[in-house]
């Protein structure tokens, strides 16, 4: 039986979601920030779904095998499950994840994640307002974009082919700063979530469907 949407997304979004608002709110407020900037714009900014729509549905297809001739789902078919099961222009909870969309596509901002990093420490408890991230936890993001890019890496994740934005992703996953490793667990978790709702998957996993007419024992 696949997961209930509310149980799966709730923990993951409500810890994601606590991290960037604090993060967005320090960094709005701090008036020493360098090449970050861009960063912290793009984490501030409230696009409109054609902005991001393109970003979602590379996020779609890096998460599920689309490109199999025997998956039951096709890219438009998930993404609008999608967009239905969670309104995210619409749920004010969801604000922030569409603005991590837009920092997310920005794949040469990887390795420039610093200020951000020192606030998420305050989110987590650790250190006082001026601490540095961590430089190991630098070093290791930086490691892992480094080893990309040497792929190959166009500035943005809706251009790269399928194989690379997973690549692109997986970044996230092994990333040592939360806001990263949140993001791709909320992004994950919408997509498996709207692909395992959805009929069309259902015999392909041998799930019959939700119970319907039964009566209390």
């Amino acid at each position: 039986m696949p997961p209930s949407p509310d149980a799966a997304v709730a923990i993951t979004r409500r810890r994601f979601l606590a991290c960037c608002s604090a993060l967005a709110g320090a960094v709005a407020g701090c008036a020493t920030v360098t090449r970050d900037t861009r960063s912290a714009y793009a984490l501030l900014t409230d696009p409109p779904l054609a902005d991001y729509e393109q970003i979602l549905g590379g996020l779609i297809r890096a998460v599920l095998p689309l490109e199999l001739p025997a998956f039951p789902v096709t890219p438009a078919q998930a993404q609008a499950r999608l967009l239905y099961l969670f309104r995210l222009e619409r749920d004010p909870r969801f604000l922030l994840l569409q603005r991590s969309f837009m920092l997310f596509d920005q794949t040469h901002l990887f390795s420039h994640f610093a200020p951000l990093a020192a606030e998420e420490q305050l989110v987590a408890g650790q250190g006082t307002k001026g601490d540095g991230p961590e430089s190991d936890d630098v070093a290791h993001d930086g490691k892992l974009y480094e080893r990309f890019e040497r792929g190959g890496a166009p500035p943005r994740f809706t251009t790269l082919p399928v194989d690379r934005q997973r690549e692109y992703f997986d970044l996230w996953r092994q990333s040592r700063f939360l806001l990263r490793r949140e993001f791709h667990a909320t992004a994950r978790s919408l997509v498996m979530i709207t692909a395992y709702s959805m009929p069309e998957m259902w015999t392909v996993i041998g799930y019959g469907g939700p119970l319907r007419d039964t009566k209390p024992v």
